[in-house]
């Protein structure tokens, strides 16, 4: 067996673990409050955002990937793997579109739209973008919504890598986000989430299209967790706390459009096709 081939067996293994780790300890513990609300709720309290059961089911990436990492390449993988959650890394551009780039695409829209509309530009509540999300930011929101810190180590920091040394960045963009949409299906079932009041197709594709914008991001930033996981997610659950409103289709479009049209933007890097073992290897000298 080549090396290569080698590296890719053990990246399908390691993913397989993970993947179904985190969905049983999710799923399990969403299944209990669908299947027997009652004696859940006796044992382990209320279903709902902000309960500790709540964040015991979103952590269980993070968590998982905290811990697989530990055991299988040691404390050495794992501050690779927590430096990847602080590291801001890659060309200026890039960093910038990490860290402005989805709120600016919603004022865009919204200046757009209003012109359209024949309203003028001074009909765009622009306080929601230069007060209220500074403030949401501010009040501790990342810390506050489980989503970032809770799964970005897990889909970003662990999963990704090792899709990338099993494929290309499209067809992991992709796989990832079909999969990490899959896993938030129980959520849309219990009343006491917030996933509960939306459609699961509409959100699938969502995700899908954003899995794919986090992706390049990844590739782009040298392998950030900060900037193209924990950054993004803290947007894409945050914006419409301060009154700004995504449009779905939009997101979904621009997955697509990146997909078809990225050309270059998707290019090849040998750096990229990493060692399983060593989630972070080669990232600085990526791309």
């Amino acid at each position: 067996m080549t090396a290569a081939r080698g590296t890719r067996y053990s990246a399908i293994a390691e993913l397989l673990l993970f993947f179904g780790l985190v969905y049983a300890i999710t799923w399990i513990i969403c299944g209990a409050y669908l299947w027997a609300p009652k004696a859940a709720t006796a044992v382990f309290g209320p279903m709902k955002t902000g309960t500790p059961i709540f964040f015991a089911a979103v952590y269980a990436p993070s968590v998982t990937s905290i811990v697989l990492t530990l055991l299988l390449g040691g404390w050495k993988n794992l501050v690779q793997l927590g430096a990847s959650a602080v590291r801001v890394a890659g060309r200026w551009w890039w960093i910038v579109l990490a860290l402005i780039g989805y709120p600016l695409l919603w004022l865009i829209v919204a200046m757009i739209s209003a012109v359209a509309a024949g309203k003028g530009l001074s009909s765009v509540p622009y306080s929601n973008w230069y007060a209220a999300l500074p403030l949401v930011i501010a009040s501790g929101f990342v810390f506050r919504d489980a989503g970032p810190l809770g799964e970005e180590l897990g889909w970003r920091g662990f999963a990704l890598p090792r899709l990338l040394a099993v494929t290309d960045a499209r067809r992991a963009a992709l796989i990832l986000g079909v999969i990490w949409a899959l896993w938030h299906l129980p959520a849309f079932f219990l009343a006491g989430l917030s996933q509960s009041k939306f459609q699961f197709g509409v959100f699938f594709f969502v995700v899908i299209g954003f899995s794919v914008f986090m992706t390049m991001l990844f590739v782009h930033t040298r392998g950030s967790v900060l900037l193209a996981g924990i950054v993004q997610h803290m947007w894409f659950n945050g914006v419409s706390k301060a009154g700004i409103h995504p449009v779905d289709w939009i997101i979904i479009a621009l997955g697509l459009a990146l997909l078809i049209f990225g050309g270059r933007l998707w290019r090849s890097n040998p750096q990229l096709a990493i060692s399983p073992s060593h989630p972070t290897k080669g990232m600085l000298d990526a791309v």
